[in-house]
């Protein structure tokens, strides 16, 4: 099977380029990714591999989006206002907006005890790093857990009830325990600037910047492989059916994708400079690559 571009979708573009985090709701067929430069969240259509429409709120900075489809949830880091957004999917209706650290980036959520977490950038950026923790029954941060570093990507790992987050300085992934809020001790990665991550099997898949697709146990740390990648990356996707990974790199605009069950590169395709954000769907077996000089999202099919 290889990669194959087989339409675009252009959105309306906003006041600067540039595209961050997206997340995929399956059951919805809607793709929502942040749209930084224009300070809102853009949704697509899976089906028709169109655009619909904007999220109705004001996001400054939007950076990170994460969806909870089993509480019907979409969550927004809105970077530029030190702030997350909690939206209702099923209608898309604006929930609560609560103002966590710096910065914030990356999301994480813990939905046994209904707790996101998002970590925050800091201020100035890279200093006195943070995970503040939003009970989303009271709407408000419940704790804030000081962070070694600058943080990247996180998720969360129901089976080991654990929160995994990258620190790009020192290059760690620092693993915390959701039941204490706290973190409990750190994965040594071996290449500089953790930042896309993934969880298959009981084995962390980190893109550091050092240009290296890094597999980890997740318990022991133990380094499983080190695969090369042609450029810094940023998102990660996977699907665990076809048993493919997908790393991005801006620069000079690639996608590249591996294995997982062999652990081996499969393919490089060529995106466009600057796409560095991509979505999964698992439904349609599609990648969307979002292309912030062409104004929209390329789409390609897995095809044999």
């Amino acid at each position: 099977m290889s990669l194959a571009r087989v339409g675009f979708i252009a959105i309306p573009p906003g006041a600067k380029p540039g595209f961050d985090h997206a997340d995929v709701h399956r059951q919805r067929r809607r793709i929502y990714v942040a749209h930084t430069g224009a300070d809102r969240i853009e949704v697509l259509d899976c089906n028709a591999r169109t655009y619909l429409r904007a999220l109705p709120a004001a996001l400054p900075g939007v950076a990170g989006v994460l969806i909870d489809e089993q509480q019907d949830l979409l969550f927004s880091s809105d970077r530029g206002a030190a702030r997350v957004s909690v939206f209702r999917c099923s209608d898309e209706q604006l929930l609560a907006q609560v103002e966590v650290g710096p910065h914030p980036n990356g999301l994480a959520y813990d939905r046994t005890r209904r707790q996101l977490y998002s970590f925050n950038l800091g201020d100035p950026v890279g200093e006195n790093c943070t995970a503040s923790v939003i009970g989303l029954d009271s709407m408000g941060v419940i704790a804030e857990l000081p962070l070694p570093g600058r943080p990247r990507w996180a998720l969360y790992d129901p089976e080991r009830d654990v929160i995994y987050a990258n620190i790009q300085q020192p290059a760690q992934i620092v693993v915390i325990d959701c039941e204490r809020m706290v973190i409990e001790r750190a994965l040594e990665v071996p290449s500089a600037g953790p930042h896309g991550l993934w969880l298959d099997s009981g084995r962390l898949f980190c893109a550091a910047d050092g240009g290296e697709l890094a597999v980890l146990e997740r318990d022991s740390g133990e380094v499983i492989a080190s695969l090369p990648l042609p450029g810094v990356p940023d998102v990660v996707m996977h699907d665990p059916e076809l048993e493919r990974l997908y790393v991005a790199i801006g620069d000079p605009g690639l996608v590249c994708s591996f294995d997982t069950k062999r652990l081996e590169q499969l393919e490089t395709v060529e995106t466009e400079q600057g796409a560095h954000t991509t979505c999964w769907d698992p439904i349609s077996q599609c990648l969307y690559v979002f292309c912030p000089a062409s104004g929209g999202a390329a789409v390609y099919e897995e095809r044999a």
